[in-house]
């Protein structure tokens, strides 16, 4: 049965989750981009642009637990499409708010918090949509193609952002992102209400998979949080201020990266055919703990190849993670598991971003990137070794 499955076609669902996706992660990096360029403009300080991220954090920190568990409670496709309008209201809502003469900082601060606030519902009930849609021998081939949407979107969404604003002005690129969740809902709709059947599940269905390690793993996935939002702050500042470099440098860099992640869905889906979803987890976050050692050391060519590695070996890590946490979660409580570890993910990562930065800006760029690859390593091999101990149900080849 298991060969069959994996043989077929993919589903008609998973190729408009992978293309929501896809769009998701363009309109919201072009509206992060424009809101930016807003709050800039009014008030050129770095603080400001910093509180505009926090916007965005808080409110799915605060609100990713209770939503996820809201999202077990109705269906998670209609969830997603009324996450997606409201969305679009909020969204035309900014550049409506802008013509009307209001300040532009207000507004900016306020539409991505309560955009943040529709995101910690919608991320979880599209996570558990993707639960119920999608079969388990799947998972893995879906996810790497899930994270090359993802990080798809991010890359376009950082060219385009930029051009589109100073070539249509900021209320036209506000506008096209208010588009893109319309799209969103539309390919949402699209998908119908064909869901997987108990028996395609296997045991999760009922809960069969007994003491399945659910918050290691989540703790597993959300590292990959942590990692995002510490290192490219510390790039910034090694390309900036350490390499003085311009902003030119560090979009090569954000290139490369990305690069590094799409041959990491590639490998992945090789891979995990032939070595356990843990162990690649285990190896991806040890290779970037190592490999991120070497960042400040080495000159910024040097970083220019290292670099896509670093991206590749995170990649892996993240996809395998994921690939796990889907498993074993019980579709039936999806949404409160990926409402919970977005939660911790991004609480971790603010706390994480907080003590690197301090120490970063007291000792030094190099001890900053050491404490970093520390908590890579360290969180990796507690979580790993624990889920090694105590795998009841899980099972590491899948």
């Amino acid at each position: 049965m298991a060969e069959t499955l994996v043989a077929a076609p993919p589903a008609r669902a998973e190729g408009l989750l992978v293309g929501a996706q896809f769009v998701t992660c363009l309109g919201n990096g072009i509206q992060l981009t424009a809101s930016a360029l807003l709050v800039v403009r009014e008030t050129p300080t770095t603080l400001s642009v910093g509180w505009l991220y926090i916007a965005v954090a808080v409110p799915q920190v605060l609100l990713s637990l209770v939503f996820g568990r809201l999202a077990d409670r109705f269906d998670r496709r209609r969830l997603c499409l009324w996450c997606s309008v409201a969305s679009a209201v909020l969204a035309a809502a900014l550049p409506a708010w802008l013509l009307a003469g209001g300040p532009a900082s207000v507004a900016a601060y306020t539409m991505n918090f309560a955009l943040a606030a529709v995101t910690a519902l919608f991320m979880p009930a599209s996570n558990a949509l993707i639960k119920e849609r999608v079969v388990p021998e799947r998972l893995a081939g879906f996810n790497a193609h899930y994270e090359m949407a993802t990080q798809a979107g991010l890359l376009l969404s950082t060219a385009a952002g930029g051009f589109l604003v100073a070539w249509l002005g900021v209320s036209p690129v506000l506008l096209f992102n208010a588009a893109t969740f319309v799209a969103v809902a539309g390919l949402l709709w699209a998908m119908g209400e064909e869901r997987v059947t108990a028996e395609e599940h296997g045991p999760l269905a009922g809960g069969g998979l007994v003491r399945a390690p659910l918050r290691r793993l989540g703790v597993l996935y959300a590292l990959g949080n942590m990692i995002i939002t510490v290192s490219n702050a510390l790039l910034v500042v090694l390309v900036i201020e350490v390499y003085r470099q311009g902003p030119g440098v560090l979009g090569l860099l954000d290139a490369a990266a990305g690069a590094g992640m799409f041959f990491a869905a590639v490998l992945f889906k090789r891979l995990i055919t032939r070595v356990g979803g843990l162990a690649i987890a285990l190896a991806g976050y040890a290779g970037c703990a190592v490999l991120t050692v070497g960042l400040p050391l080495l000159g910024v060519a040097a970083v220019m190849v290292l670099l896509p590695a670093v991206a590749l070996t995170f990649g892996l890590a993240r996809i395998a993670a994921r690939t796990l946490l889907m498993r074993a979660a019980d579709p039936a409580r999806a949404g409160a598991v990926f409402g919970a570890t977005n939660a911790f993910g991004l609480g971790y990562a603010v706390v994480s971003m907080v003590v690197v930065g301090l120490v970063a800006d007291r000792s030094g760029i190099v001890p900053g990137y050491l404490l970093l690859a520390a908590l890579i390593a360290g969180t990796a091999l507690m979580t790993t070794w624990t889920l090694r101990t105590r795998t009841s149900g899980l099972r590491d080849d899948e």
